[in-house]
């Protein structure tokens, strides 16, 4: 993490009260988290700091592009991202299970580095279904040659003229539920 140095933030000599800093992330920053949804993007973050006498309060704004493979056409598309997060800085000899949005640094620390906080909240961010947003006619932008393949490959469903068996077994006891 040599050059993730930028987003070092000064934990000594800051004064109490609020503090804001502004980054821009793109594919140079996404290479250091290999294995992830996304490897290419354009996101702004602004975090704001509110450092207190015990604790600090960090608020994470992301907004911005990520460039993610399509589930149905396994093509890129930009993903749009949007969120916002907050998370307390404890001090302390001792780490505790306090929950996902505590982190603990020791008192002797002087500074955290917030590069794996915004790329977590950048992936969070994501929805679960990665498909390509619709056009205004409401068409899919998703890739035609490979929608069409996949047409072609799909079970059809065939319609069944004739009532399905039954098991005999169980006439009886329907008659009860009428």
């Amino acid at each position: 993490m040599a050059n993730l140095k930028a987003y070092n933030v000064a934990l000594k000599g800051l004064g109490l009260g609020k503090h804001r800093f502004d980054y821009q992330v793109g594919s140079a920053f996404f290479k250091y988290f290999d294995g992830g949804i996304a490897d290419d993007g354009n996101v702004d973050i602004t975090l704001e700091l509110e450092k207190q006498s015990a604790l600090i309060v960090l608020w994470f704004h992301v907004r911005g592009t990520v460039k993610i493979q399509c589930d149905r056409c396994l093509d890129l598309f930009d993903q749009p991202v949007d969120s916002q997060n907050k998370v307390f800085v404890k001090y302390g000899e001792e780490k505790f299970e306090e929950g996902d949005d505590v982190v603990w640094v020791a008192p002797d620390e002087s500074h955290i580095n917030v590069a794996k906080l915004i790329y977590d909240f950048i992936i969070l961010s994501i929805p679960i279904k990665h498909v390509h947003p619709d056009d205004a006619n409401g068409e899919s932008l998703c890739n035609p040659e490979m929608l069409e393949k996949l047409n072609l490959l799909s079970v059809q469903d065939v319609e069944q003229e004739e009532e399905p068996e039954t098991d005999s077994r169980w006439d009886e006891l329907k008659k009860l539920l009428e």
